[in-house]
């Protein structure tokens, strides 16, 4: 064995490229840190699961969090893979809404209502990025501007 050397340590020999990364964990970890993120702020703000049993509730909780954790997971896969940036718009639009009219008081209950009707903005979200898709691929085949290609990663 030879002893360490200075220059064996390099960055260069560390995979620190944001290329490298496996973009499905890149687009988990966003996943886990917007649900943890927003589910914090909205419990700390008065929203709580109350259901009659305990499996009810362990129910409604994971109905929620998976809808946070799909609400940003699934952008940021589409934008590494297919560089589609409006699904992530689009879930910033929901949650931007979802805070003024929690700010603003010009929704009764928006917070959880975020958390119960995820499937309905998950549905705008991938509308979104449908819509950028199709006019991407059509500007691409029309005049050769656009396209899809992948951003980072592999996965």
């Amino acid at each position: 064995m030879s002893p360490l050397r200075p220059d064996s340590l390099s960055l260069d020999s560390l995979s620190l490229d944001p290329r490298r990364l496996d973009l499905r964990a890149v687009a988990a970890a966003g996943g886990v840190v917007y649900a943890v993120a927003v589910l914090a702020w909205m419990l700390s703000n008065g929203v709580y699961f109350a259901a009659g049993d305990p499996i009810s509730t362990a129910f409604a909780v994971g109905y929620g969090v998976f809808g946070l954790w799909l609400m940003a997971a699934v952008p940021l896969y589409l934008l590494g893979r297919a560089s589609l940036a409006a699904p992530l718009l689009a879930t910033g639009w929901a949650l931007g809404n979802t805070a003024y009219q929690w700010a603003y008081g010009t929704h009764l209950h928006p917070l959880s209502s975020h958390l119960t009707v995820w499937p309905l903005l998950f549905a705008v979200v991938l509308g979104a990025g449908a819509v950028e898709a199709v006019i991407r691929v059509g500007t691409d085949r029309l005049v050769g501007v656009g396209g899809l290609r992948r951003l980072w990663g592999g996965g």
